[in-house]
């Protein structure tokens, strides 16, 4: 094909490469932009981390070589980029072991798989991204017609085709080489529970650090042995975090993440705020599959300010949840409504929802809530379209259970439960609910995790 395909086309991109050492200056593997000779630019921030190439902001796609010795993948439109940037301890590069590395862009499903020796280790949305077809023709990093500094190792069977690969033949370009080296797979029995974690990580849960936030954040999700996990403000820590567990990631948006230890089959670009929803289909076993989606909305009005005035009520509290977070949740369910009539799906809906429960905000538990009962309208509306709300049900007294998630950081604050992990379907019932919000070296977000069982019937 020609290194411009029309922007309609899906491509896959594939190759074998072996290194022995590492290099500082963050070689391109293939490319077919110009890549090497970038300045190393330093993407921390409170909404992003890691290191890349100034020049990964040019149009086009790159794989290469991170000086921490593992892979790099890169795409821009020359206004949006993104970059995945797994880790040594899953991903190396540097061992002198021949490695296998793919991609397939597909415009039309606005996503772009990854894979690492043939598994599909991450699923990116390309939500928002245009054109991304580099100015030269695609070249590997050996090539001594590249600018730069040249990777110093050897590369084998690179191709560049139109279509995609099926994560099937890309697991099978990965065993022919290595036939005891077979990629991870699903469960081959079905299950009868699963463990679903709704987490707002704060700023990807580098507060207390760079380092230590985000290993912290790996232990909680480790302990609790959450199968799935509906991430919210991942900001560039999700490819390490996945990779601390040995997780598939989905990356929806900068905001919105999902991670877990079943295979991704497909991902759902359903609302056109990637910043505030989207989900997948995860292969739980042969024949069983869960659609899950992560969810963050408006956090404004400022309930937490706004139920300690003076004359707060019930009817002011609603309109102003009205403005924002009602219409967002209604317009979030329009578009999930075709998922949730087909009822052999299972649906999971899990995140920061901002808002208050009105199964929180009951007549029995007035002593809690400023002596105020509240029909919030974002509870409401998932309860009338079908979803329960798992720690409820497990858990349906409000008084000796109240399961605040905001905030574990600040005893000022107001408290009140606004993360959630919600379900619809028949199959499904929820078997425990817990809150997290404990770890011995301190809580590395202002949220507190939701952490639901739920039985699959």
């Amino acid at each position: 094909m020609t290194h411009k395909p029309n922007t309609a086309d899906c491509f896959t991109v594939q190759l074998c490469v072996r290194i022995s050492a590492g290099q500082t200056s963050f070689p391109a593997i293939a490319t077919d932009k110009a890549w090497n000779g970038g300045a190393v630019e330093d993407f921390l921030s409170r909404q992003n981390c890691g290191h890349s190439l100034t020049t990964g902001a040019l149009p086009g796609w790159s794989l290469a070589l991170q000086p921490n010795g593992s892979w790099a993948w890169n795409i821009a439109d020359g206004e949006k980029r993104l970059d995945y940037l797994p880790t040594p301890v899953r991903q190396p590069l540097d061992d002198d072991r021949w490695h296998h590395l793919a991609f397939s862009v597909d415009p039309q499903q606005q996503q772009a798989r990854l894979y690492y020796d043939g598994d599909n280790v991450a699923i990116y949305s390309l939500a928002g991204l245009g054109s991304c077809y580099g100015d030269s023709a695609p070249r590997i990093g050996t090539d001594a017609t590249m600018q730069g500094a040249l990777l110093k190792g050897e590369i084998e069977g690179f191709t560049l085709r139109e279509g995609i690969a099926s994560p099937e033949e890309i697991a099978t370009a990965w065993t022919a080489r290595n036939p005891a080296k077979k990629p991870a797979m699903h469960s081959e029995k079905p299950l009868n529970k699963i463990r679903v974690l709704a987490w707002n990580i704060w700023n990807g849960g580098r507060e207390d650090g760079v380092e230590e936030g985000v290993e912290r954040v790996i232990d909680v999700i480790r302990d609790s042995r959450a199968d799935i996990v509906a991430m919210q403000e991942t900001y560039g820590s999700g490819p390490r975090i996945a990779d601390g567990l040995g997780y598939y990631f989905y990356s929806r948006s900068s905001n919105l993440s999902l991670l877990s230890r079943f295979p991704i089959c497909e991902t759902h670009d359903l609302y056109d705020d990637s910043f505030r929803f989207g989900g997948a289909t995860f292969a739980l076993a042969p024949g069983q599959r869960l659609d899950v989606y992560s969810l963050w909305i408006h956090y404004l009005p400022d309930f937490c300010n706004d139920v300690r005035q003076p004359h707060a009520n019930a009817a002011a509290l609603i309109a102003a949840e009205e403005k924002t977070r009602g219409h967002e949740i209604r317009d979030i369910l329009k578009a999930l409504s075709p998922r949730l009539r087909d009822k052999s799906r299972t649906v999971i809906v899990a995140g920061d929802f901002n808002s208050p429960s009105h199964l929180d905000w009951v007549p029995q538990a007035r002593t809690l809530h400023r002596d105020l009962v509240v029909e919030w309208p974002v509870s409401r509306t998932m309860a009338a379209a079908g979803f329960t709300d798992a720690y409820r049900q497990a858990r349906p007294n409000p008084l000796t259970d109240p399961g605040r998630t905001w905030t574990p950081r600040s005893t000022e604050s107001w408290q009140d439960r606004i993360d959630y992990v919600y379900y619809n379907g028949q199959h499904m019932r929820c078997h425990a609910a817990e809150v997290l919000e404990h770890h011995p070296d301190g809580w590395p977000s202002d949220h507190a995790g939701v952490l639901a069982t739920l039985q699959l019937t």
